[in-house]
């Protein structure tokens, strides 16, 4: 597996040679390595966490899935909001890895909105707040000019996109209950929000939606994220990015994805999949 951060890639395993940084995009026939794009913010990015980003590690899992080999770009910045990402399609460096892209997983939009405010009770209830209707109504704009961009640029015929929610716009765990029942009912209700909206676009443009709140919170909500949160309460630590890049990877199976990229014999049997677990 290629993983490549930027400009600077790291061979992880056999394959042919990437993308040449700094070429016009151009069709990009089937080839045998796959490649998975991250897009979004300090989420995906992991900058903050001393461990793999669930983006490599969904990298990681197709590879033992597929038994094909995948190039990793983690294009995610920490701070970017939905209007970043969409600037950020253009850039020659992003432009060049969405080309050559099997799978783009884009999570973005906590920062778009005015998070001060999730304790506000004139905020409450965010489904009907007039604090967070025109952002919401910028994120569904938003993260529908953003998969129209991906599906300009790329140019792999079988092109999947995946569209993670969240499991907290703010800060959750230990770290959110100190500040107090208001925060904790403010936040919850305004990710709901941003999560229904994310799954209303990808309903809208055929992307995978990535349930990522369930897994963190449960169903109702009650489930405590804090063992798999960092100090902060904001970001995942490395056990987050492996429960985010097991969900991945479930909805994509769920959606047929992953089976489309299976490699086949010339008999048209699947090749097994390769034994283990990806390493840590």
């Amino acid at each position: 597996m290629l993983v490549a951060l930027g400009a600077a890639a790291i061979v992880l395993g056999a394959g042919p040679a990437g993308p040449v940084l700094g070429r016009t995009p151009a069709p990009v026939p089937p080839a045998d390595t796959l490649t998975v794009v991250g897009l979004g913010d300090s989420v995906p990015a992991a900058t903050t966490c001393d461990c793999a980003s669930y983006v490599e590690l969904v990298g990681r899992r197709l590879d033992q899935l597929t038994g094909r080999s995948w190039a990793v770009h983690n294009d995610a910045h920490d701070g970017w909001t939905t209007a970043d990402v969409e600037a950020d399609l253009a850039s020659p460096t992003t432009r060049e890895h969405l080309a050559a892209a099997d799978l783009v997983v884009v999570e973005v939009g906590a920062n778009d909105f005015d998070l001060d405010r999730v304790d506000d009770r004139g905020c409450f209830p965010a489904a009907t707040s007039q604090c967070y209707a025109d952002t919401l109504t910028s994120l569904t704009a938003g993260l529908t000019r953003i998969v129209a961009g991906i599906r300009t640029t790329a140019r792999r015929p079988d092109l999947r996109i995946a569209l993670l929610g969240y499991w907290n716009v703010t800060l959750d765990g230990q770290v959110g209950q100190q500040l107090g029942d208001d925060f904790v009912a403010g936040s919850d209700a305004l990710t709901r929000e941003v999560d229904r909206t994310v799954e209303q676009v990808a309903t809208t443009v055929g992307a995978v939606y990535v349930d990522a709140y369930t897994p963190f919170k449960g169903g109702s909500g009650a489930k405590d994220p804090t063992a798999h949160l960092l100090d902060d309460g904001d970001h995942l630590n490395a056990s987050g990015h492996t429960l985010m890049a097991d969900t991945v990877v479930s909805d994509l199976e769920r959606a047929g994805a992953v089976g489309q990229w299976v490699r086949h014999t010339s008999s048209g049997v699947a090749t097994p999949v390769r034994g283990g677990s990806p390493p840590p």
